[in-house]
């Protein structure tokens, strides 16, 4: 897997930097025991500690609204994942259960506060780039219709964007069948 960032989202906002994480998978049903430790003791206390702020005092989600403000996007519209889930937590909804390693991604998404994706390696093609997308550029997200990505910064390969750090694409989604994946954590 090789991946690179456009240059040119330095000029813009020089803060942009990506974690990865390269791993084989046996992805299995949501766990029982992993939902009974996140609903009793990750959410309540992840709840306690976001209580009463404003989104742009938590650390990993002001990054992120400050970069989609530097980029053109309206971050009250159009939110970071990170912020999309600590609003259900703050609300007390419930999380969703998709799969093992989309369960693992939403905990480190709440905890630190940041975007994190994760691919199945076997749907990306040739090099991954993250990149601002142009006029027109899109995707079907996950559970969603087409996404307009105008302005935001995705992550792409020779097939085009599959993902960004406000929703992933249906075609590098992980799914049970995955055994090749990938994280991107998007620390702005």
């Amino acid at each position: 897997m090789k991946i690179k960032i456009d240059d040119q989202l330095y000029s813009v906002y020089p803060d942009i930097r990506l974690g990865l994480l390269q791993f084989q998978a046996d992805v299995k049903e949501s766990d029982k025991n992993f939902w009974e430790c996140m609903n009793h003791t990750v959410l309540p206390q992840v709840q306690k500690t976001i209580e009463g702020k404003q989104w742009n005092e938590i650390p990993g989600v002001k990054g992120s609204r400050a970069a989609y403000k530097a980029f053109g996007r309206n971050p009250g519209r159009y939110r970071v994942s990170s912020e999309a889930l600590l609003r259900r937590v703050r609300r007390g909804d419930a999380l969703y259960t998709i799969n093992s390693v989309v369960d693992v991604n939403n905990l480190l998404s709440i905890e630190s506060g940041l975007s994190v994706g994760s691919y199945d390696l076997n749907q990306i093609h040739g090099t991954i780039t993250f990149r601002k997308a142009e006029k027109g550029e899109g995707y079907t997200g996950i559970g969603k219709d087409f996404l307009d990505m105008e302005n935001m910064l995705v992550l792409a390969d020779e097939e085009g964007i599959f993902g960004s750090s406000m929703s992933d694409s249906t075609r590098a989604m992980v799914k049970e069948q995955a055994k090749k994946c990938f994280a991107c954590l998007v620390l702005f």
